[in-house]
């Protein structure tokens, strides 16, 4: 089967997964996100979403504009490997003037929150005893939202986050 035929097949799903380098991982992505209709944010594209070592992406699209004519896709990506993988989404919003994402991520550790958030580099901006998790902020304003979770004597440490950013299309 030759390269291009390959690709077809790859690309036409929604669902890439570690695939050999038959093009780079750049262009890979550039492709799904045309072919969903982001076409005027490539380098903003590859700028904030660079695919990471053994990644699994899901791409889809969002029907209706958010306001006024606007394309919004999500790609979300799953990388790293057993006891040490990343959920990440990445929603880009096309509109007439400027793209957008917002990113969010999931990390869990094995653990107590206390021992894998650093004291030095995350402060606790909101304890809700009443609830599972506690917010944590940084010196940028990022916001972490964090759980811990017990099973008999195993401990672990759920931690979420999210940015906004935006660019001129390009």
């Amino acid at each position: 089967m030759k390269i291009r035929s390959i690709l077809a097949v790859v690309l036409s799903s929604s669902f890439i997964s570690a695939l050999p380098a038959y093009a780079n991982d750049d262009q890979l992505l550039l492709k799904q996100f045309h072919d969903y209709g982001i076409k005027k944010c490539d380098a903003f594209i590859i700028e904030k979403s660079k695919l990471k070592g053994g990644w699994s992406l899901f791409i889809n699209k969002h029907a209706g504009g958010i306001d006024g004519p606007s394309t919004e896709v999500t790609m979300t990506q799953i990388f790293g490997s057993k006891d040490d993988t990343v959920k990440t989404e990445d929603t880009y919003i096309q509109t007439s003037k400027k793209c957008f994402l917002r990113h969010t991520w999931t990390v869990t550790f094995p653990g107590s929150c206390e021992s894998n958030i650093d004291g030095n580099a995350w402060y606790i901006s909101t304890k809700m005893p009443n609830k599972d998790y506690t917010t944590y902020k940084n010196s940028g304003g990022i916001e972490l939202h964090a759980k811990e979770i017990s099973m008999g004597n195993f401990k672990a440490c759920v931690q979420e986050g999210s940015s906004r950013s935006s660019a001129a299309h390009g």
